[in-house]
């Protein structure tokens, strides 16, 4: 959920971005307006997610860089296109209908293509930094959960002692008894002053 909203929330903000700095070069707008629509932050968080995977499975067969980020701008196409049409269907128009540019029913402008190739290189940087906010989630429930296990571990009764192993339960009992003060009742002065063999040790042999 946490990288779905920050795919949603840099899509928005890359959009503005792009539509402000547009606007200004094409009518001399020096107030940088930009744009975009609501239905676009679970558009950019779902397709985030998706171009996740794409780019793992890449990864994995080892494609280089510059073919993932064509791939991605393939995949990128597709994904405007597939929600442009759904919404079209849902709302009775697409809300970025293109009117200009080499266009596919107004949902996608081909001529954009080396924009999203941009996009897509850039995804390339922003995806591993999204992923740490789970990364960082992960490492401080598995903190959380291993200063409970400290804390109702064996002998304090609580219910994480019942899910220990029964490994780590021996070794923290072996350790709460080695800890313990031992009690041993002192030998009698004279046989410790005359050093007594201990138990189970040879006595010398008696001399004629």
């Amino acid at each position: 959920m946490r990288r779905f909203l920050a795919y949603g929330v840099l899509g928005l903000g890359v959009e503005v971005v792009f539509t402000s700095v547009a606007r200004a070069l094409r009518v001399r707008d020096r107030r940088l307006v930009g744009q975009t629509y609501l239905w676009m932050l679970p558009i950019y968080g779902a397709g985030g997610l998706l171009l996740e995977r794409l780019h793992a499975r890449l990864v994995r067969r080892g494609v280089s860089p510059p073919l993932r980020a064509l791939v991605s701008t393939a995949a990128i196409l597709a994904w405007e296109y597939g929600t442009g049409s759904v919404l079209r269907r849902a709302l009775g128009d697409c809300p970025w209908r293109y009117r200009r540019g080499v266009t596919l029913r107004g949902y996608v402008r081909l001529d954009y293509a080396p924009y999203w190739y941009a996009t897509a290189l850039l995804f390339e940087l922003l995806q591993r930094e999204v992923r740490k906010l789970d990364r960082a989630r992960r490492t401080a429930e598995r903190r959380a959960s291993r200063g409970e296990v400290e804390a109702t571990g064996p002998g304090a009764g609580g219910p994480a002692a019942e899910t220990r192993p029964a490994s780590d339960r021996r070794r923290a009992f072996r350790r709460m008894t080695d800890r313990r003060p031992s009690f041993h009742v002192a030998p009698p002065k004279g046989q410790a002053a005359r050093g007594a063999p201990q138990a189970g040790a040879p006595s010398a042999p008696a001399s004629a």
